[in-house]
Formats: C-alpha cells, structure tokens, sequence
C-alpha cells in the first residue's frame, strides 16, 4: 500500500486540528499530549460527524455532536450520554502514521514514507487526477496525494519560491487543457 503525504509537520500544533484527504477520505490529523501526530477519518463513529468540527483536548479529541471523547488511540474513554463511562468497543478509524522530513505521511496500511530532496514546502493543489499530474512534476522533488477523485495536492521540497512558480505554471498547464 502507499503512503502519502497529508501534512505538513509544522502545521500540526499542540491543541490544534488539521484537516486534509487521502484520496476520496477525510482526515483529522491532531497531535496529542504525548507530542504524537495521530491521522484519523475525519468521521465520527457514532453520527457520522466530522472529528474536526470537535476539540483537541490535548490528551483526547472531543466530538462536537455528543461529546464523546476519544483518546490517542481513537478508543472512546467517556460518553457523556452514559454518565461519562468509556464505550470501549466504539473505536475512531485510526490510519497508520510516520513523521519524516518534515511531512506528516499516512496509510491504511503500515506507513512507510519515501525519502525527500530538501525541505518541505507549502503544498500546491492541481484540478487534475494524480496519475496527469505525475506525468508533468519531478517525482524525486515532490510528493503527490490525490485529493478526491481529480485532483492532487502536491508537495514540493526544495527552494520554496522555485517550486512554487514551476508547479504553478504545470497547473495553470493542466487546468487550461
């Protein structure tokens, strides 16, 4: 399985709440007390809810829709409905998860990121399937995601205004055809 890339790692603060896609999925990514960045569905195993409309306590995510909070491994430890006992059965849609070189990657599977050539840079997104645009980009300089069905979040490593401009001409490329 691939990995892919679906964050940046400097965006992914203490008490924050990140969202992105893998494909045609979803994701919250939030990094708890224990400094690890976790990469969940973006859905609430209960309603169906997105994740990221709740909290990040810290040492759990909140659900905005019942409050049920969810601990670092998505286990449910507290159902407010059911006087705060944990519901341990109830699990959140937990990706496999590795940081490297300044990217957050994940997976359905286990996660194994490919190495980068620099550092990483802001993402660029494409109105193109990922398969067009890998014919177009330099793939030993940047990362592809598709985003959705037809179109790709691509990122870049290496001089931030550089790569910018060349992946801002191969879009405006791709989109005008």
């Amino acid at each position: 399985m691939t990995s892919y890339v679906v964050a940046l790692e400097k965006d992914v603060r203490d008490f924050s709440i990140v969202r992105s896609m893998m494909g045609d999925k979803p994701l919250v990514i939030w990094r708890g007390a224990s400094g690890a960045i976790n990469v969940w569905l973006d859905r609430c195993p209960h309603r169906s809810v997105r994740l990221s409309a709740g909290r990040n306590m810290g040492g759990y995510l909140e659900g905005v829709y019942h409050g049920w909070k969810f601990d670092e491994s998505g286990k449910v430890t507290q159902v407010p409905a059911l006087q705060g006992r944990p519901s341990e059965d109830i699990t959140a849609t937990v990706y496999s998860t590795a940081v490297a070189d300044g990217f957050v990657w994940a997976s359905e599977e286990e996660c194994a990121p490919s190495g980068s050539a620099g550092e990483p840079c802001y993402p660029v997104h494409i109105a193109a399937p990922v398969d067009q645009v890998r014919l177009h980009v330099d793939a030993s300089a940047n990362h592809l995601t598709p985003w959705g069905i037809d179109r790709t979040m691509v990122y870049p490593t290496g001089d931030p205004v550089q790569r910018r401009a060349e992946l801002s001409a191969i879009r405006r490329r791709l989109e005008e055809s």
